[in-house]
């Protein structure tokens, strides 16, 4: 029936079958979302993730950086360009920048204001018209500053501990209070990776204050004005609140934070930090908000760099209220907030471009927000793990290491001890077990901490702290160590199923130490959603047994390759090592098992060797194994080496007399992989009786009826088909006549060959006197050769026209 023949209730339902089929997926279809905090329009296109990618591929991101380098101007005792010397600090370090992009000595334009024009604002030297115009740098210049994070290299903020970050958080807070009391604005910003266009690799920010409001801060101030203005409460705290609600974008959460991907996110893993509570300036935040702010951002940082298990490169920045002059007025509108914009797409090398149409017409990005957040929900189970495992936790009294009442710090660094039987902020008294002494009394202005400057092996050992009424409030032992390296990593295939990964760590930390093991099937680059498939993991690699430095991979495919994260963790921080591997390269059975070595009876130069396969091994027609076969007389340093066509072989070159050592190792048959370890030697000696009698065939023994007939001994196994690689020793009698007898065989059988040659020839001659060779020249006439006879079928007489 034709289209037009149908019933109005069958073109209903395909009229519905057809809207349904072209129904709008925001995953599948472009579409445009607005962006309040800035007032902004971007483009998603999500369709655009299945080109495929021919573009540029940046260098790999896992380099291994210096701990410490003396020429390194960000490094601990390191001399800087402008000839400073840097002190050899063990926490933040913040100085000027030695290449200010806002000169400190920079004249002033020379301006003329016009009317029509803002204050502060007025057109250019050597300009006239409105089109150029110029801003004042308001004495005194600004300055910039530089921040360092730590004292070594190789540690970003996702490897320090939270502590250690706090301790940056406050390191912002500071700096913000001296130069927001100056200035209205004060950016803080980090550049991480040479692809974000950070020149030094060590960890460190920047700090640029600016007499001005620049463009992003008017124009999110414009943004949250104008809704607080409409709406009575801040742009972003609503916003939070709807994310909250809807947990489609949700990230992470805590008590005082939550991390999200922007519903206008234009960056492929940008994110949004907010506090829950109504917070204007840094500064303003409560010990408890900073010690949770700096716990979040380990774990934030951490999903980043396990996302694609790199140092995830980004630009990140703190907005806050406006300061300065202006920093008493009503800011309520403004909501203190972290921007972080990563620029990786589709995996570690590849990256997103801001080019053509975000220059020139608007934002655009592919994936969509929602696609991005579910990416850092679903590495939640396996790689956060690293993040909520270590030791700083969200307090500074970290309790999840080792007995109760231990803490641990390392050698030469400043370290906190907390009493931990009294409310935090008490003030406490503290001495060491034993002394009576007062190390530090209840006046001290630090509650219930007890500050060791540069601990050492004689801070080690236990503290006692009592409140004010004499009570005993706890004890504290105090344990020093050495934060983790990377750890020693090698894997070994035993079958072409299953394969196990071991590891060592690589230096000695002296504290309590644990690994996180986790792996995934590695996947090209831009293939149409295999890189979010949850079928290439990531998945835990079980430890076996449980706290054993080993993980088995059960079910793994034999032709792709898998990446290994194995993280050492102590209560210092987490040292990640990562290795690639595929089944096919390291493949390394098991040791054959069940060698045995017999001698065979009768040849005192020769000895069978049987064995069977590795238990490990999972025989099938389509794997299996093939061997050699090691032997050596006692006492012989040198191994004979045979590879065998089965599971037995025969030696026919023994030293008769002497006991051999046989041993032998496998390997899968096409050459995948190595050789396995050799298996345990067997030793046996060659046979030194006679050769058993032989019954003819069909001769009847001469015994009894009544007897039983005697049981026929073995023939003797096969014997080896490879060359013999060492001479016969011919003072053996069986070999001497063995020689002898095809010697005297192969003579008679030439000489019989040659007579009955020559019979045949001159036969041949008589019978055939043409064959006779005659005299003549070669300019004679032409004799008929061998070949003579050979003509074409079509040149026979009589021959049929085929």
């Amino acid at each position: 029936m034709s289209r037009n023949e149908e019933g109005p209730e069958q073109r209903q339902q395909a009229s519905e079958a057809d809207a349904t089929a072209t129904a709008f997926r925001a995953s599948e279809h472009q579409h445009i979302r607005y962006n309040p905090l800035q007032d902004e329009w971007v483009l998603v296109s999500a369709h655009r993730m299945k080109r495929p990618w021919q573009g540029q591929v940046e260098p790999s991101l896992l380099k291994t950086v210096p701990r410490h380098d003396p020429h390194n101007p960000l490094c601990p005792g390191a001399t800087r360009a402008n000839g400073e010397v840097n002190p050899h600090y063990d926490g933040t370090f913040l100085f000027d920048n030695d290449f200010p992009a806002l000169q400190p000595d920079a004249p002033n334009p020379d301006l003329e204001p016009r009317p029509g024009l803002s204050t502060g604002v007025a057109p250019c030297p050597q300009h006239s018209q409105a089109l150029y115009l110029c801003h004042p740098s308001l004495p005194p210049s600004p300055p910039s500053k530089v921040m360092c994070f730590h004292p070594w290299s190789d540690v970003t903020l996702p490897l320090m501990s939270v502590p250690e970050i706090r301790a940056v958080v406050d390191a912002w807070a500071s700096v913000i209070e001296e130069l927001g009391a100056q200035y209205p604005w004060v950016q803080i910003f980090e550049n991480k990776g040479a692809m974000m266009g950070c020149s030094n690799p060590h960890p460190h920010c920047q700090v640029w204050a600016s007499s001005f409001l620049p463009d992003v801060a008017q124009r999110e101030e414009r943004s949250q004005q104008a809704y607080q203005s409409q709406h009575g409460e801040p742009l972003l705290m609503e916003y939070g609140r709807q994310e909250l609600l809807r947990k489609e974008r949700l990230v992470l959460t805590s008590e005082h934070w939550l991390v999200l991907v922007p519903f206008w996110a234009v960056w492929p893993f940008q994110t949004l930090l907010l506090p829950r509570r109504h917070v204007r300036r840094l500064p303003e935040l409560t010990s408890a908000e900073r010690d949770d702010l700096a716990s979040i951002m380990k774990k934030l940082l951490t999903k980043y760099d396990n996302l694609f298990e790199t140092s995830f490169p980004y630009s990140m920045g703190w907005h806050g209220a406006p300061t300065g002059s202006e920093a008493g007025a009503n800011w309520d509108h403004w909501q203190l907030h972290a921007h972080y914009y990563p620029p990786l797409l589709r995996s570690a090398t590849v990256r997103k471009f801001m080019v053509g149409y975000e220059m020139l017409a608007q934002a655009q990005r592919d994936l969509t927000p929602e696609q991005m957040s579910s990416s850092y929900s679903g590495l939640s189970r396996v790689l956060v793990a690293v993040a909520t495992a270590l030791v700083s936790a969200s307090s500074p009294c970290p309790q999840a290491w080792g007995p109760p009442g231990v803490q641990y710090g390392q050698p030469g660094r400043s370290m906190t001890l907390c009493c931990p039987g009294v409310t935090a902020g008490a003030p406490v008294s503290w001495f060491r077990d034993g002394e009576t002494r007062l190390l530090q009394g209840p006046g001290s202005g630090l509650g219930h901490e007890l500050v060791l400057a540069r601990a050492d092996s004689a801070d080690e050992g236990t503290y006692i702290c009592q409140t004010l009424d004499g009570a005993l409030g706890g004890m504290v032992t105090l344990q020093l160590g050495y934060p983790p390296a990377r750890p020693v990593v090698s894997c070994r295939a035993a079958d072409y199923e299953n394969f196990s990964c071991t590891w060592s760590p690589s230096q000695v930390s002296g504290l309590p130490t644990r690994y996180l093991t986790s792996y995934r099937k590695k996947t090209v680059p831009g293939a149409d959603g295999q890189r979010m498939s949850p079928s290439t993991g990531p998945w835990p690699c079980p430890q076996d047994p449980p706290g054993a430095a080993r993980c088995v991979v059960h079910g793994a495919e034999f032709w792709s390759q898998y990446r290994i994260n194995v993280t050492e963790v102590n209560p210092l921080g987490a040292s990640t090592r990562l290795l690639d591997v595929s089944l096919q390269n390291i493949l390394r059975p098991d040791p054959p098992q069940g060698l045995r070595v017999e001698s065979v009876p009768g040849y005192p130069r020769r000895l069978h060797a049987s064995w069977t396969y590795p238990a490990s091994w999972p025989r099938q027609p389509h794997f299996l194994l093939k061997f050699r076969l090691q032997y050596r007389p006692a006492q012989h340093p040198a191994w004979s080496t045979v590879e065998p066509a089965g599971l037995e072989e025969v030696i026919t070159d023994a030293v008769a007399g002497l006991p051999h050592a046989v041993r032998v190792s496998a390997r899968d048959f096409l050459d995948a992989g190595t050789w396995s370890a050799w298996s345990p030697e067997a030793w046996g000696t060659p046979s030194t009786g006679p050769l058993p009698k032989e019954m003819p065939a069909g001769s009847q023994p001469h015994t009894q009826p009544e007897e039983q007939p005697q049981v026929a001994s073995p023939a003797p196994p096969r014997p080896s088909l490879l060359p013999d690689p060492r001479p016969l020793d011919h003072r053996d009698p069986l070999e001497q006549m063995a020689v002898l007898a095809s010697l005297g065989i192969f003579s008679f059988l030439g000489l019989a060959a040659g007579a009955l040659a020559l019979g045949l020839w001159e036969t041949a001659a008589f019978l055939c006197p043409r064959l006779r060779l005659r005299p003549g020249g070669k300019d004679g006439p032409q004799k008929p050769g061998f070949l003579a006879p050979m003509i074409p079928v079509d040149k026979l007489p009589g021959a049929p026209n085929l």
